[in-house]
């Protein structure tokens, strides 16, 4: 969502060369039908390399090969930056890249910018997304629990050091990148303030408003309570495994016949906890309006993160009540008991679950103040307009 809304402002400010890195899962790449662009080039996402040979490499590595570990497993195939070297020369536009042929090149993560080289071939954004390093810290700081024997507790401690050496990389990494470019963006002020890097601006996570909020107006019985994302993505596997295991329990001891489902694309770690009725691991779904508007409360149960979560903003947009952990709402300008229940606890929160399917006024009231907030900061269109006038800056031109 925050790339494609990323090419459509771009498009609103000139003509536009889309290159895109595509993983097996993706044919093509996904272009807003309203967006036209004047060239569009792919390549395939570079391959990880053989587990032993990049992890020796990254334990050993010293100086500029200093990276984090999910940059040095990709890190050796250069094909990407063979692809868009080749793909750049195609065109009789562009005889030598050396002569910085663009107005303004953006780059929609860190990491590509680092697998394709850093290009030299324009003014540079590197849109950073989320601080990895502070979201890494966290993840180290959650794996306190015992194991039960020594075995466990070797390789907890180990896992917990090696956390702790790739939140330090990707601290280094994110400083390297953003004194390289002319501007890194995050998306929180938050964020922004805790990394004191160089040359940053903030670029809020936004939403494109529906056409008609799925959201319904009172609550089911029994409640269906829903948890949105990637599970490929550690936040959210750790966050669908407490939401499930400790959570869960809770709710339904007060809400018996309470549902919990978890749509988006799944892997083993999350699609264990597949126990209809009570937990349904849906996989992909082709379109989240009919999860929307089936769910009672949206909840965010995201114990380690960084930036903003869109999943937050898109139940803002639908009028589906959300209750989220502090983590989960940081970075938004949303206020606990004012556009949505925060929670700590798992008692705290299957009670914040509760109350939203028993409360209708403080239901209605959260729904209002939460759409109302949408609009007026989180809109799609909020971040296109910082967009064009971050490209009319970079270009010192108005056009």
């Amino acid at each position: 969502m925050r790339t494609s809304i990323s090419v459509e402002a771009l498009t609103d400010a000139g003509d536009v060369d889309l290159f895109s890195l595509l993983d097996l899962r993706e044919p093509e790449p996904v272009v807003p039908a309203a967006v036209s662009l004047r060239r569009v080039g792919t390549t395939a996402y570079p391959h990880v390399a053989a587990s032993r040979r990049w992890r020796t490499g990254w334990l050993m590595a010293r100086g500029r090969h200093h990276v984090p570990m999910e940059v040095a497993m990709r890190r050796r195939d250069t094909g990407p930056r063979q692809a868009l070297t080749a793909w750049l020369n195609e065109t009789g536009d562009i005889k030598n890249i050396a002569r910085r042929p663009y107005d303004v090149v953006w780059f929609a993560r860190a990491t590509i910018y680092e697998w394709l080289g850093r290009p030299d071939l324009g003014p540079t954004v590197v849109d950073l997304h989320d601080l990895e390093s502070d979201k890494e810290r966290r993840r180290a700081e959650l794996m306190t629990a015992a194991g039960s024997d020594a075995v466990s507790r070797v390789r907890l401690a180990l896992a917990r050091s090696q956390a702790r050496l790739n939140a330090r990389r990707w601290a280094a990494f994110e400083q390297s990148v953003a004194t390289d470019v002319d501007r890194a963006l995050l998306a929180s002020a938050g964020d922004a303030q805790l990394a004191g890097l160089p040359h940053t601006s903030v670029l809020p996570n936004t939403f494109r408003r529906p056409a008609s909020p799925a959201g319904k107006p009172e609550p089911a019985s029994p409640p269906t309570f829903l948890f949105q994302g990637t599970f490929d993505y550690g936040p959210n596997v750790d966050g669908a495994t407490w939401l499930v295991t400790e959570v869960g329990p809770r709710i339904r001891s007060v809400m018996p016949g309470a549902a919990i489902r978890l749509v988006g694309r799944t892997t083993p770690a999350v699609r264990h906890l597949d126990n209809p009725p009570d937990v349904v691991v849906t996989g992909e779904v082709p379109d989240m309006a009919a999860e929307l508007a089936r769910a009672d409360v949206a909840v965010v149960p995201v114990r380690y993160a960084g930036g903003t979560r869109l999943k937050i903003l898109e139940s803002f947009a639908n009028r589906v009540p959300v209750v989220s952990t502090p983590v989960g709402a940081e970075g938004l300008e949303a206020g606990d008991g004012v556009h949505l229940l925060v929670a700590e606890s798992a008692d705290d929160f299957a009670h914040a679950c509760a109350r939203l399917v028993d409360d209708l006024a403080l239901r209605r009231r959260l729904v209002d103040n939460a759409e109302s907030r949408f609009l007026e900061r989180y809109e799609s269109r909020v971040a296109r307009d910082r967009i064009v006038s971050l490209v009319q800056e970079l270009t010192a031109r108005p056009s």
